[in-house]
């Protein structure tokens, strides 16, 4: 072992042969000491497959130390920009700071997992986030890569409640000890259990993070002795086994709830979201939708609102609302597109708008009937596709391959089945082959892909990829066919699982995909930080669902019905208003555009991305919260509706359909229904009157009782 002191703003550290990394102390004061008069210690060691770092700080000023935030630079590689090497490098998947402790991991796209606890309180955590582009000069867009993950020791910055309180300062001549563990596991599956033996932390697991009004989830703690709360109820705790506890929550009403688990002197929390109905969901988002105002822009984000606004009008149609968004689509698209030749009128690289826009007139089609979106689909489908599709089926956007910039093969697929609901079959398998094509292509690539702006392994490149390839799949009879695009995609989902919130003990964010650049263009709020969830999580969330739809395997469809839980929360049914995402870093400290655009109205077609700095600008802290919308107030481009994609998962995949799952032990799971079996018939029960289809997965010989009528399972 070697140790270093570190007195100023040196951030080198030597540490012994074998160890896995060099971690560095650094600061962040106001005034600009960083550290001078600081002396922090470093000492790691390896001990079989952990790295334990023992860290020291002492004050040695005659004044006390309060920095906005310092601690230690944790010495992974997170630097993901090539391909393949990407693959073998680590995301910040998850962390959390609770008021005696802190854990998470980080993951690889092979699978390498990398468990981290600190049995002391930690103040925060935070990313180190890099500058991507200067647009125009001086003024800075962050990039699309993480250059390290941050372990706050102390911060001053303010901190969600559950933080701990006593991490803010060092008093002159005092000094802190911490002791991390950086913990190399087998898989995410032994996360839990790993972090509470290391460290003596109870650890809560949580199979499901949502659940319906009245329906009992089980939850498994691994601790010591683990008392639970939730709110002023105390629940009741079974003993499992060696350190492993279970109880079962249940809620009558819908809404977060905030589980608090104290296990002798250590505290932790969980979240459970008891959602609300789909179709109460559905009909809010379409208010939203007119309130936060669709707009003409160089960004379909802009006006992506009206996917919610026509989905909603097909299954709930509603005369005021829809009427308006209506006669606002028509003017949004009268003003970015030439009726005559389909293009773009300006910015016709972002063919991401022209395939989007495709996909919102075939929902209107499907909606009210009138062909006349039919050919402005196809004038503009036709262009698109004549100006981007290369041979080998890839759309391009010059030299960038945007096949999985969302989805333009989907949006064809989506435009197909319109077509041949209205009986067009040629054209249905023009748009449907031009897909193919494109999506031979992902399958070809083998995770190789472009995606616009800084190249990375980007959340949504693969999502968009997988989700495609997925579609593809239902689609064909051929069995060798479907093997080949399923087996693909969840290549591709397996890999993506780094990329995701998959264990987090949160339900408000679970199923959550880790984008971090989006704010600045869709809110107007730099720097970066984690949105999760955010419109584009929805992307991961159809990959779930084909997923399940093409394997029956639960674990796609609890992960489909947690992401759709948390997507729904963004709905805040105290104002009956939308929020655009859920930030997930703890503290940044950030700055937004304050005011609209005096020289704009909603109603004026603008273009861009403005930088924060370019307009006056709010100063504050966010961390662990919603962020409001801001297309109800701001008349400038803004990208925010792009939350809207969320809606559109949850028209597609679980507003109108339930799932019936039976499990190797006999027992039924129930997504959007109630089941029973007796006498070899399974009776099965909607829990909303717009739920029409039923999918059951079963070994079993039975007949399925649904909606007053007996139908046989399809094998």
């Amino acid at each position: 072992m070697s140790t270093r002191r570190i007195l100023a703003t040196v951030l080198t550290l030597s540490v012994a042969a074998g160890t896995v990394s060099a971690h560095t102390f650094y600061c962040v004061e106001p005034g600009g000491a960083d550290g001078k008069g600081i002396q922090c210690d470093i000492t790691v060691e390896k001990v079989e497959n952990r790295e334990i770092v023992h860290v020291v700080m002492r004050n040695l000023r005659h004044t006390p130390f309060q920095p906005v935030k310092a601690g230690i630079r944790l010495g992974v590689d997170t630097y993901m920009d090539r391909y393949p090497e990407w693959n073998d490098k680590y995301f910040p998947t998850m962390m959390v700071c609770e008021p005696t402790h802190c854990y998470g991991y980080m993951q690889s796209p092979s699978g390498s997992v990398k468990a981290i606890v600190s049995d002391s309180p930690v103040a925060s955590w935070s990313l180190d986030y890099n500058l991507g582009y200067m647009e125009p000069e001086p003024y800075w867009f962050y990039g699309h890569r993480i250059k390290s993950l941050n372990l706050d020791l102390l911060s001053t910055q303010p901190q969600p409640d559950r933080h701990p309180r006593g991490c803010r300062e060092l008093e002159a001549g005092e000094s802190r000890e911490w002791t991390l563990q950086l913990i190399d596991i087998d898989g995410p599956d032994d996360f839990e259990k790993t972090v509470h033996y290391a460290a003596g932390v109870p650890v809560p697991m949580m199979s499901r993070t949502s659940c319906r009004p009245g329906e009992p989830i089980e939850i498994t703690i691994y601790g010591h002795n683990p008392k639970v709360k939730d709110g002023p109820r105390e629940l009741p705790v079974r003993a499992m086994g060696h350190d492993t506890w279970n109880f079962v929550f249940r809620q009558d009403n819908p809404g977060i709830y905030e589980l608090e688990i104290n296990d002798g002197d250590r505290q932790t929390h969980g979240y459970v979201n008891v959602t609300r109905p789909w179709n109460e969901i559905i009909r809010t988002a379409r208010r939203e939708a007119l309130r936060c105002r669709q707009k003409a822009s160089s960004h379909v984000e802009s006006w992506y609102g009206f996917h919610t606004a026509f989905l909603a009008a097909r299954y709930f149609p509603d005369h005021e609302p829809d009427s308006a968004l209506n006669a606002r689509f028509d003017m949004v698209t009268a003003t970015v597109f030439n009726p005559e030749s389909g293009r773009q009128n300006r910015y016709e690289w972002r063919i991401q708008n022209a395939f989007s826009t495709v996909g919102m007139l075939a929902d209107r089609y499907e909606a009210y009937g009138n062909k006349k979106d039919l050919l402005t689909a196809e004038r503009i489908a036709d262009r698109v596709i004549s100006d981007s599709q290369r041979a080998d089926g890839a759309f391009m956007n010059g030299q960038t391959d945007y096949s999985s910039v969302i989805y333009p093969a989907k949006s064809l697929l989506e435009l197909a089945d319109a077509e041949y609901a209205a009986s067009r079959r040629s054209r249905g398998r023009k748009y449907e082959e031009a897909a193919r094509k494109a999506i031979d292509r992902l399958v070809a690539l083998d995770g190789n892909f472009n995606t616009e702006g800084e190249i990375t392994y980007e959340d949504g490149m693969v999502s968009c990829a997988a989700l495609q390839m997925g579609a593809m799949a239902l689609r064909c009879k051929d069995a060798d066919k479907r093997r080949r695009y399923r087996d693909a995609m969840l290549k591709l989902l397996e890999g993506h699982d780094c990329l995701t919130q998959l264990r987090v003990a949160d339900g408000r964010r679970r199923g959550g995909t880790m984008r971090f650049w989006e704010a600045q263009y869709d809110v107007h709020i730099q720097p970066n930080m984690i949105s999760s969830p955010h419109g584009w999580s929805a992307w991961r969330a159809y990959a779930t669902y084909y997923a399940w739809l093409l394997t029956g395997d639960e674990k796609w469809l609890a992960q489909t019905f947690d992401a759709a839980a948390s997507f729904a929360a963004l709905v805040d049914f105290d104002t009956h208003r939308l929020n655009w995402a859920f930030v997930v870093d703890p503290a940044v400290n950030v700055r937004q555009i304050a005011v609209p655009d005096s020289t704009l109205t909603a109603d004026t077609p603008s273009y861009g991305c403005p930088h924060p700095d370019m307009y006056p600008h709010a100063d504050y802290t966010i961390g662990e919260r919603y962020v409001p919308m801001i297309s109800d107030w701001q008349t400038m481009v803004s990208s925010d509706n792009d939350v809207h994609e969320v809606f559109k998962f949850i028209a597609e995949a679980v507003l109108r359909n339930a799932f019936v799952v039976e499990r190797r032990d006999g027992s039924l799971g129930c997504y959007n229904c109630s089941a029973s079996l007796e006498d070899g018939v399974l009776t099965v029960i909607a829990d909303e009157p717009q739920m029409t289809n039923l999918y059951v997965s079963s070994d079993s010989d039975y007949k399925v009782k649904f909606k007053g009528e007996i139908i046989c399972i399809e094998r």
